[in-house]
């Protein structure tokens, strides 16, 4: 169960540079749409990262890639902190894009093994740890920010840290199956998956959004002081840790799909609250229904996945994650265009309606099943 120690490590990883954001995009002065061009570099590195990534699992195994992933993610979420042009950043967010994908698909695919040894299900709470680390890292992130403690400092604190944890317990996980399966880098799926992979780019566009554009919304249309700029954030990853946390027993007891359109329906909820009443307590209202909506909808997708009989699951959940991540790359242009023409809170609208695509795209996977 030390891959759950890992989950923690990613989460660390990513909430480190979302709680910055704003502040790196000012130091850069970047408006919207200039600055959602240089987050694209983020996705892209994720989507280059995952034609190779199913290949490095399968060929040495979950345990090595997770920890290299763990050590060079922490080596580029300091280089982001020294980029002093937009390109630099761009260049550095394309590598952590890359880190990323390496560390989720070698994680995952290590709880998917360890799911195999259970007979309830165990996989959200896994994602609820990673999300634990993701409040712990933000609230860290925001006493940084009152503190006036620059990236340049902070971002070296949490590396340390990541590396250090990653080289002690890196020993215990446990050595995962390795498959000598060879498929291409595209890994092309079927009907059933490429619907599961539909879903999961509309929550990761949704979630990308969130980590992206969270605190700037508090920043820049709620308009809050600066010790609640990450609030709307905090309540986010704090809601999405509960739902994890807590996930597992309500997928046994409601089934996936079920729970897949009720929490889509309550994301939908929480972005039309935010766009609708951009002050401070309906704003982090919408944005904790938005993380208990989000919270277990990836791990849910992961487990209807891992259901295929067609290939194994770390190549199962990489078709899947290439489709979803498809979420992450239309998110930073879509969002800072339409931010930057018709403000944030209309692209907020355009995500809520994204979330109700999910409730019929959930209707058609359960069909293609019964079927």
């Amino acid at each position: 169960m030390v891959v759950a120690l890992f989950f923690f490590l990613a989460g660390c990883l990513t909430a480190s540079w979302s709680s910055r954001i704003p502040e790196i995009q000012h130091k850069l002065q970047l408006d919207n749409a200039a600055f959602g061009v240089v987050l694209f570099g983020i996705p892209a590195g994720l989507t280059i990262g995952l034609l190779l990534a199913g290949r490095l699992v399968a060929h040495y195994g979950a345990r090595s890639v997770m920890f290299i992933a763990a050590i060079t993610g922490s080596v580029v979420l300091v280089l982001t902190s020294y980029a002093v042009t937009a390109w630099q950043l761009m260049v550095a967010l394309f590598f952590m894009g890359m880190t990323r994908t390496f560390f989720n698909l070698s994680i995952n695919t290590g709880a998917v093994e360890l799911q195999k040894e259970y007979t309830r299900p165990i996989l959200s709470t896994f994602h609820g740890i990673w999300s634990m680390a993701c409040f712990l890292a933000a609230a860290f992130g925001t006493l940084m920010i009152i503190q006036n403690v620059r990236p340049a400092l902070h971002f070296p604190l949490v590396a340390a840290v990541v590396v250090l944890l990653a080289c002690v317990f890196i020993g215990y996980v446990k050595k995962m199956h390795r498959t000598n399966e060879r498929r291409p880098f595209f890994v092309k799926p079927d009907r059933y998956l490429f619907y599961l992979g539909l879903i999961a780019l509309c929550a990761m566009l949704c979630e990308g959004a969130m980590f992206d554009w969270g605190v700037n919304y508090f920043e820049k249309v709620v308009k809050t002081e600066k010790r609640f700029v990450t609030a709307g954030y905090t309540s986010f990853i704090v809601a999405m840790a509960i739902g994890r946390l807590v996930g597992d027993r309500f997928i046994a007891a409601f089934g996936v799909y079920r729970m897949l359109r009720f929490n889509a329906v309550m994301m939908a909820s929480g972005f039309l609250l935010a766009a609708l009443f951009p002050l401070l307590l309906p704003a982090a209202a919408g944005f904790l229904l938005i993380g208990l909506g989000d919270s277990i909808l990836i791990p849910m997708i992961y487990i209807l996945a891992s259901k295929t009989s067609k290939m194994s699951s770390n190549y199962a959940l990489q078709a899947v994650t290439l489709i979803g991540y498809g979420g992450f790359l239309i998110g930073p242009l879509f969002i800072g265009n339409v931010s930057q023409h018709f403000g944030m809170a209309a692209a907020f609208f355009c995500l809520g309606a994204v979330c109700l695509v999910i409730v019929l795209l959930a209707l058609r996977v359960k069909k293609m099943v019964i079927a």
